[in-house]
Parts: structure tokens; sequence; C-alpha cells
């Protein structure tokens, strides 16, 4: 019996996380598995069959309710009940979340759903926002919050980018209750830094496991020169340090 593959992300096929998702979807197609991506902002060309999340004025109405109240993951419900029923209808084995941020998606109905129908759930963590209140990164304002609680966050106005309201206490409590209680996910960080992040955070209960990003290694390979130039300069660092 053929396995289902559905992914979740911002893109396809476009920019970084967009040709990640794109080359998994490959990956498991030439595996033999059947390969659907579920996007919120942009498409390319694409081998798997694609779901598009809501609309452009989804987007922009999100986009409003974070800017204004800091709601970043807790609009588009019609966009996101709609998916829900898609899901339903492809039952796929397991799901692979990406990037769930971008004001096209509901996180609390997407995993309140996930919770019930007990489908494998993994989360490839390109960045933090998944375990924070607030930003996608909290090392440009030295913030450690994420370890205990966020509340009255010190990157408000970086992305998800919010002019009036601070509500990263609310969002922190709200995230922390929806992904400990999913009974069936794993997260991968894509490096060794991020995987000791999550576990100083409130995934740490969780299983995970780290994979790097692939690289080509058909267009990216060392080259002798590159290789013996390294060599000859460390030579020299080590050389001009005492000690």
């Amino acid at each position: 019996m053929t396995k289902i593959l559905l992914q979740i992300n911002a893109t396809v096929n476009t920019g970084s996380t967009g040709r990640i998702v794109e080359e998994i979807g490959q990956r498991a197609i030439v595996a033999g598995c059947e390969s659907y991506i579920a996007y919120g902002r942009a498409a390319g060309k694409s081998q798997s069959k694609v779901i598009k999340i809501g609309s452009k004025w989804d987007i922009r109405w999100h986009g409003l309710k974070s800017l204004l109240f800091d709601a970043h993951g807790f609009g588009s419900k019609k966009a996101t009940k709609q998916l829900v029923q898609k899901i339903d209808e492809i039952n796929p084995d397991i799901i692979l979340f990406h990037n769930l941020h971008g004001y096209y998606l509901n996180i609390e109905i997407l995993l309140n759903y996930l919770r019930e129908k007990d489908i494998p759930v993994f989360w490839t963590l390109h960045d933090c926002w998944p375990f924070t209140g607030h930003c996608s990164y909290f090392d440009a304002v030295n913030c450690d919050k994420w370890k205990t609680h966020c509340e009255r966050c010190p990157n408000q106005k970086g992305y998800p980018k919010s002019i009036w309201l601070d509500n990263s206490k609310s969002n922190y409590d709200r995230k922390k209750v929806l992904l400990t209680a999913l009974p069936n996910i794993t997260f991968i960080p894509v490096c060794k830094w991020m995987g000791s992040i999550v576990e100083n955070s409130f995934m740490k209960g969780h299983p995970q496991q780290v994979i790097y990003n692939g690289t080509n290694i058909e267009v990216f390979k060392p080259q002798a020169t590159d290789v013996t130039e390294a060599i000859r300069r460390n030579t020299v660092l080590t050389e001009n340090i005492s000690c």
C-alpha cells in the first residue's frame, strides 16, 4: 500500500525552506510514496500535489491581527478548517511541518485536530518560533525568557512585528499547551545548536533528531586547491599563536 506524505510550509519550491520541502517531496516520490505539500504564500513548479491554504485576503487579515494584537499563528481560522477537511480526505501516514508561521495558518485548530487523529507528526525546526511567545530568533536581543516563560517581549518589533499589544505571555502559554499535548510528535532541529535550544525549551520532553539540511554534492564539493590553502592558512595561524 502506497504511503502518503503531507508537508506543510509557507512556500513550495521557492526560497530556502520551499526548496527543502520540494526536494523532500521528490525523494518521497522516488521512494514510491505519494507526496502532498500544503502551502500558504508562494509556490513554484512542483512534482508533488500542492494544496493552497487560504487566499491573499486571509494572509492580509492574519497579518493585520498579528501587527495589532500580537496574535501570529492564531488567525486564518476558516482557511485552517478547510485544510483540516483536506487532510481528512488525504489521510496521510506522516505529516511533516516546516515553517507554520507566515500569516497563513491557525496552529490551535491544526494541532488540536492532529492530537485527536494521532497522526505521526515531525516538525523540522528552521527557527525558534514554535517555542517562543513572539519571535523567531531571540539571540539578537540576548533574551532567555523562552526557557521559563515569555512576557514583556524585548523583541516585539522583530518578526512577526507587533506595533500595539505585547501578547507574548498568552502566546507562550497557548503554544506550550498545544505542543506538550501532542502525543505523537518528533522535532527535527537542523543543527546541533538548535537541538540544544530545544532541550532547554518546554518541548524537551518530546523526541528529537538532528538532521542537517542536505547539500547537492554534484554542485558543492571540496576542491583540492581550496583544501590545501585552508591547511596552509591554519598552519600559519597556529604558528603565530603564543600561549
